[in-house]
């Protein structure tokens, strides 16, 4: 009872003194609690998404990819497998292969189209030599054709931009794994820093797909986006220029592949592992490869995505009948604007905002300043860091002025002690003088005695 009545004393004592502790340590709590949401904004900041529209004076161009449909020679295929072989994903196409007399690769090269079957004229602005041509093996597209363009356009028109003309054959069946209903070429239009990949082509969403049949001509027109993100503490991002996050991927689906079987195909570029010599591993790693195909989701690979990359869109201006003898297609694709639409990420917390909210939180709460804070910083320093050299910090804060008055005022000092010495004397004499003066009869001091009488 005696502590809680003497308790109850003391808060009935002063109630004003109590609520105002009351409310400090509440302020207090807050600013505690805003101080390290504002740590933590600074040390892994928001992020933001500006969108804008810019008017470049030049424009970059895609990456064209072309593909063959069908993709594969079958007769030429048949022949080297010694069974009805239209596309190798069929199981005839192993059961007799001569695996210890045609390698794997003799058999994928002559059983695809070369350039001279697929390319007639081609151009940009043209000229074939502002274009730089890849080919690339993919065991369901088969050999593919990349044009990338070497420099920047100047002009928008459909004279300045992509001109194809292809030949293709009389064939009119689709064996490949996408169904067109007709012979054709499968283009894709992409951001020429991205190499072409079968498999992560088709759900990376930065790629359009237009299928042209044969005897057409058709007119894309182009529209660009540009995207710029920003690399987080939880989400990295690469700024390479060669770097290509779908080649990565697929590379990746082919490692993981190769690893199960102890082989590799043709079409599994940079894989050290031997290819596969015999029925069953071929037909295995195709049944493998084929599950990984279809499969919509994505495959649990640690690449990164590009911080920089362009998203095409396309638009058919015009797709007509293309009158021609030979079964031909003429494909025409270029920007009618240089506007660009620019979407960019920033982070929208930094050191200016972090000093302001810090200020604000401290100042209104706590009623705290610059100036409040340096000088509690001082007392707490003076009496709990530096508390054993306080006697030394007075001494020294004491004798240094001293030394100093002496070093610049000495002379004048000294001077004054002098006169302040002299005066004293002087006073000191006059004081003698005016003690031992005194006034004497004249007469008493030099009066002779009398003569005694002799009678």
């Amino acid at each position: 009872m005696g502590y809680w009545s003497e308790t109850r004393a003391w808060i009935f004592r002063d109630p004003a003194k109590l609520i105002r502790y009351l409310v400090l340590f509440i302020c207090c709590i807050v600013v505690i609690v805003q101080l390290y949401e504002c740590f933590y904004k600074l040390h892994d900041p928001p992020i933001s998404t500006h969108s804008y529209y810019n008017l470049n004076e030049t424009i970059e161009m895609p990456a064209v990819t072309i593909c063959r449909e069908p993709p594969y020679r079958e007769e030429v295929l048949t022949s080297i497998s010694g069974g009805y072989c239209p596309h190798p994903k069929y199981a005839t196409c192993w059961m007799n292969y001569p695996f210890g007399e045609v390698s794997l690769d003799e058999f994928f090269e002559n059983g695809t189209h070369d350039m001279s079957d697929t390319f007639i004229m081609y151009g940009l602005n043209g000229n074939a030599n502002n274009l730089d041509m890849n080919s690339s093996l993919h065991f369901y597209m088969g050999r593919c054709y990349t044009l990338r363009p070497k420099e920047p356009t100047k002009r928008v028109s459909k004279a300045v931009g992509y001109s194809l003309l292809l030949e293709h054959s009389r064939v009119t069946t689709s064996a490949s794994d996408v169904d067109t209903g007709s012979a054709g070429w499968h283009v894709f239009i992409h951001d020429k820093k991205e190499n072409f990949t079968e498999i992560n082509m088709k759900g990376s969403g930065r790629v359009e797909y237009v299928f042209v049949s044969v005897n057409e001509e058709i007119e894309i027109k182009l529209q660009s986006q540009y995207f710029s993100n920003i690399q987080t503490r939880g989400e990295a991002c690469s700024s390479d220029e060669g770097y290509s996050d779908l080649k990565c991927g697929e590379h990746c689906i082919w490692k993981d592949l190769a690893d199960n079987m102890q082989c590799s195909g043709p079409w599994m570029h940079e894989i050290e592992t031997e290819p596969c010599n015999d029925t069953l591993s071929m037909r295995k790693l195709i049944s493998d490869y084929k599950e990984v195909y279809e499969n919509e989701d994505d495959f649990d690979c640690d690449c990164i995505q590009p911080c920089q990359s362009r998203i095409y869109t396309t638009f058919i201006q015009n797709r007509k009948t293309f009158n021609q003898p030979e079964p031909r297609t003429l494909i025409y694709i270029y920007y009618t604007t240089k506007l660009i639409s620019m979407i960019e990420e920033r982070p929208s917390y930094d050191t200016t905002q972090f000093i302001a909210d810090v200020g604000g939180s401290l100042g209104f709460l706590l009623g705290l300043s610059v100036l409040g804070l340096i000088g509690i910083l001082e007392h707490v320093c003076m009496i709990m860091k530096y508390k054993k050299f306080f006697k030394i910090f007075i001494c020294i804060y004491m004798f240094i002025p001293f030394q100093l008055t002496l070093f610049f005022c000495g002379g004048f000092i000294k001077k004054m002690q002098q006169k302040e010495q002299e005066s004293k004397a002087k006073s000191c004499e006059d004081g003698q003088s005016q003690t031992s003066d005194e006034t004497i009869d004249i007469a008493i001091a030099y009066k002779k005695p009398k003569k005694k009488d002799r009678y």
